[in-house]
């Protein structure tokens, strides 16, 4: 598998001994993806604002939008204690965050915030891919259209 042009790698691995799950999880998502991503224990996250942002919801709403879009987009599942909430990625958008959707409690994660990624693990919770990234990143004007078109 040859790299993006301008990816870097993130050299884990190097030490002796095989990678841990959340750092083989890390260098893929760069090497496939290109995405700018970091690991540290047993959490993996992208960096947002260089191709990719991220639409974060709650469960219900992100069912509705995901059947909205008919298409498959990348997609995780983000438990928590209060609940659980649907992450999409998307491509960048330099936009401040729409009003619109802040009021349907979506957060608009983008200019270089993190985003938690699979299979990052925050004590009992683990975050799962319901979407794997294999597929493509729409833009976010179409995720931000189906939030705002099922609200």
């Amino acid at each position: 598998m040859s790299l993006p042009h301008n990816a870097i790698r993130l050299g884990i691995g190097v030490r002796e001994g095989p990678q841990t799950e959340h750092e083989a999880a890390a260098q893929s998502y760069q090497d496939e993806h290109g995405w700018t991503v970091g690991v540290f224990r047993t959490g993996v996250w992208l960096v947002s604002g260089s191709g990719i942002d991220a639409l974060d919801m709650p469960r219900d709403l992100g069912e509705r939008v995901r059947a909205a879009l008919g298409v498959s987009v990348p997609l995780f599942e983000s438990p928590d204690d209060h609940g659980v909430r649907w992450v999409f990625l998307v491509g960048s958008h330099t936009k401040p965050p729409l009003p619109e959707l802040t009021g349907q409690d979506v957060d608009h994660v983008q200019a270089g915030r993190c985003v938690d990624l699979p299979p990052s693990r925050f004590g009992p919770h683990r975050l799962r891919w319901i979407t794997e990234p294999g597929v493509p990143v729409p833009d976010f004007t179409t995720v931000a259209n189906a939030v705002l078109q099922v609200r």
